[in-house]
């Protein structure tokens, strides 16, 4: 990674020492396999695209049924999959989910508000409403081991963060300045600790990182450089290191990037892959980032054209390190990884659809790849 003159290099929590920021990091060219790559399915689906993996490997996200309805679904790590529950007609959406197999997601029929829901592996069927009032928007992003859940709820252009639990029920934290015409916040992330990270804006370009505490409600900015420039959180691991974007030191793209605590950040060298822009998506408790490289003009973490991972001191382009592209014509992005270092994320296959691919790191001995020598 390259600090930015004005942005000065994270300070690592005590125990993140495995995180290992390189001054003269890069792509890495491609070279042996580090992913065995398969592909997500569901029967008679498509546009399959997941959001969110646990370190059981099950993984949340949804597809498009055959009639084209959005189905919220989880897959477990043999690959089965799962519909979850939904108030009435309509789309489903399962943005996360946590080590307990509690997810989070909403459903959407058109004529009301987006309702947040709350579901539970073992009982699939069965859907909680984040809140009572159906008179607003509720989009959860996240949830933690503790069952806090966190995102944005309102009306349109008038999004505010909350915080749920089952014990409080949804609470308003507010915006970062309630004088502000327009403003809008939402939590994007939250860790075991209960440390909260998102962003506000007025309008898409003018966004910016924020930070929180569960049980506090309040929006803060995360520092005077994230104030004056824009940036935004992709996601936090739980010894509190953030990622996501910034604005680059030498030109006005956003850029993966890593924050200090003061809101300052750095670069991630390479990350973009060519490309003149990307995005940091998350990162693992060992460090490991995955992210998007070619996002267009979007102003967060979005699909782009080239998907990346951060890892051992190198970034690498994922379509150049899998044993095989599984009919994949173009990876988008890296959306998640897990404890044990398996990434999901989007990709084009070659007739243009949509489709998820779930990367499971290979064996550093590749003699050994199957099982024995030779």
């Amino acid at each position: 990674m390259t600090a930015m003159p004005i942005r000065t290099l994270p300070k690592l929590l005590p125990g993140v020492l495995f995180f290992s920021i390189s001054l003269s990091g890069g792509a890495a060219v491609a070279g042996t396999p580090l992913y065995h790559l398969t592909v997500l399915s569901a029967p008679g689906a498509s546009s399959i695209q997941a959001s969110d993996i646990n370190d059981a490997g099950q993984i949340v996200g949804a597809y498009l049924d055959q009639d084209f309805n959005s189905r919220a679904a989880y897959w477990d790590a043999d690959g089965s999959v799962h519909d979850l529950g939904l108030p009435g007609q309509g789309d489903g959406y399962a943005y996360a989910i946590n080590n307990h197999g509690q997810i989070v997601g909403s459903f959407l029929d058109y004529v009301n508000p987006t309702v947040g829901l709350l579901w539970n592996t073992a009982t699939p069927d069965q859907s909680t409403s984040l809140s009572s009032d159906t008179s607003v928007n509720v989009a959860p992003t996240d949830i933690n081991d503790a069952g806090v859940v966190v995102g944005g709820f309102g009306v349109p252009a008038s999004e505010r963060a909350f915080v749920w639990t089952t014990t409080t029920g949804l609470v308003d934290y507010g915006l970062a300045d309630e004088t502000v015409e327009f403003e809008q916040a939402r939590w994007s992330s939250i860790n075991a600790a209960g440390k909260l990270v998102g962003h506000w804006n007025v309008h898409s370009s003018d966004i910016h990182a924020t930070v929180g505490q569960a049980g506090t409600p309040s929006v803060l900015p995360m520092g005077a450089v994230s104030t004056e420039f824009p940036t935004s959180v992709g996601g936090i691991n739980n010894a509190g290191v953030v990622v996501g974007v910034g604005l680059a030191a030498d030109a006005p793209q956003l850029v993966p990037v890593v924050f200090a605590d003061d809101g300052s950040y750095s670069e991630i060298s390479g990350a973009t892959l060519g490309q003149s822009n990307g995005c940091a998506a998350a990162i693992n408790d060992s460090g490991v980032i995955v992210g998007s490289a070619g996002i267009g003009t979007a102003s967060g973490c979005a699909p782009g054209l080239q998907a990346w991972v951060y890892r051992d001191g190198a970034v690498y382009d994922l379509y150049d390190v899998v044993d095989d592209h599984g009919g994949f014509s173009n990876f988008q992005i890296g959306r998640a990884i897990n404890a044990a270092g398996v990434i999901i994320g989007s990709g084009h296959l070659a007739d243009d659809s949509i489709a998820t691919f779930v990367l499971t790191p290979l064996p550093s001995d590749q003699v050994f790849i199957d099982g024995f020598d030779g």
